[in-house]
């Protein structure tokens, strides 16, 4: 074999590393592409599942001041006092 024959062997050698390298490159890319979009997909649904928690504490705690407010009111009536007469103390 020739020398420009020997070179061009391994130049074709080298192209095909290359492409090899490049294509597990790609694959590699493609896969931590697929791994964020699922990442993302999850912390989307914490987000929903938080703001949709936080929406239903703030209505427990709407909730649970009207109770407060009722059992107040119950409470004067049962000690017969009037909610005028707390003000004034």
């Amino acid at each position: 074999m020739t020398e420009d024959q020997n070179r061009i062997n391994r130049m074709e050698d080298q192209l095909i590393d290359m492409r090899l390298a490049v294509s597990a490159l790609l694959e590699t890319v493609t896969q931590h592409q697929r791994n964020f979009e699922t990442t993302n997909h999850r912390f989307e649904r914490i987000f929903t599942e938080i703001r949709d928690i936080r929406t239903d504490m703030l209505q427990m705690q709407s909730e649970i001041r009207g109770l407060q407010t009722e059992n107040n009111r119950i409470l004067d009536i049962l000690q017969n006092r009037n909610p005028e007469d707390d003000s004034s103390t």
